[in-house]
This record gives C-alpha cells, sequence and structure tokens, in this order.
C-alpha cells in the first residue's frame, strides 16, 4: 500500500513538472469599425482574398511550463472578404453594381500570428496580423501593406476565449486601416 501511494506522488509530481498540453481552437472573424457615409461607385467593386497561411497561428509556452497550440476553426480568407465587403457597403459603396470591367481588390493574407517568449515566470505573447493589398482601377495599380500588433503578458495559461479576442481585435483594426486609406477610396469612388 505505501508503495503505491509514493508511485501515485511521483506521478502526479511529474505531470506537474511536465506541465500541461492543451489546443485552443478559434474564431477569427474581422469587424471593420466604419462610420456610414454616402460614398459611390461607378464600377463593380471585385474584391478577391488569398494566403499561403494554414490554420495554425501559433502555439504559447508559459514560464510554468504551460503548453497549447493555437488553431482558427473558419476559414480566414471568407472572413475577410466579408469583412472587407460590409465595410465597403457601410461606407455606401454597392460593390455588385456598377460598370465593367470592375475595380479589382486584391487582399493576400500575410501573417497571423501568435508567438511567445518566457522572461523568468512572466510569458509575453506577441500577436501579428498583416494584409498586401492590390488595387487596381481607373487604369491605375495601387499597392499597401497593412498591419496591427499586439503585445500582451500573462502569468499563467491565457483562456480561449481571450486570445480569440485578441486576434479578433486585431484583425478588425487592420480592417479597418484598409478600408480608410484615403487611396483606395479614391479609387473605388
Amino acid at each position: 500500500m505505501r508503495n503505491k501511494s509514493i508511485i501515485l506522488a511521483l506521478s502526479l509530481s511529474t505531470l506537474l513538472l511536465a506541465g500541461c498540453s492543451t489546443t485552443h481552437y478559434i474564431n477569427v472573424e474581422p469587424k471593420a469599425s466604419i462610420e456610414n457615409t454616402n460614398l459611390t461607385n461607378e464600377r463593380v467593386i471585385k474584391v478577391s482574398t488569398n494566403t499561403k497561411l494554414t490554420n495554425s497561428i501559433g502555439s504559447i509556452k508559459t514560464g510554468l511550463n504551460e503548453r497549447a497550440d493555437i488553431y482558427t476553426t473558419n476559414d480566414i480568407k471568407e472572413s475577410v472578404k466579408q469583412s472587407v465587403l460590409t465595410g465597403l457597403r457601410q461606407l455606401g459603396f454597392t460593390p455588385d453594381q456598377g460598370v465593367l470591367p470592375a475595380a479589382d481588390l486584391q487582399i493576400n493574407i500575410n501573417k497571423m500570428s501568435y508567438t511567445t517568449k518566457v522572461d523568468a515566470l512572466k510569458t509575453i505573447a506577441t500577436m501579428d496580423f498583416e494584409l498586401n493589398v492590390v488595387l487596381a482601377a481607373k487604369g491605375q495599380t495601387y499597392k499597401a501593406n497593412f498591419g496591427s500588433q499586439k503585445v500582451r503578458e500573462y502569468g499563467t495559461m491565457p483562456y480561449q476565449s481571450s486570445i480569440q479576442d485578441d486576434m479578433n481585435e486585431l484583425a478588425s483594426q487592420t480592417v479597418t486601416r484598409l478600408l480608410a486609406d484615403p487611396n483606395i477610396i479614391s479609387l473605388l469612388k
């Protein structure tokens, strides 16, 4: 009986020293913060999104040796596209109406990451979200990069909902910057 309690104590301490490992699944759906305006477009606005990223955003390793991998559960290309289309409509544009050839707004999702480093027992998380945009309209081509970064500090493993909120905030800020770019607005009008 005594051997069993020693083995149990050793097993529990091994588990505690090994840390916890889990997986966080998040849904990234940016929502642009746009004030309604009365902009109009003459041409159809074609919005397309592309990415070479996988659904793996990154991983967390805390100072307490807790670990978690982070994955998206939705199609980030589609969620960014729908966010941009919704934002264009809030600006007053009607993307599906107008003459052809269409204004071609190509959005590439370059970076969506969550990385951590440990400083003593403090975990420092760096989150990034970046878009590359090419707009061909009115015989011109405009290229721009939009990105957002956020740094958070944790003592223990952050909740899945906290990670999702942070990534959605970053993605929303980035899409909002894209839709606020005066060069993009000018070429779409």
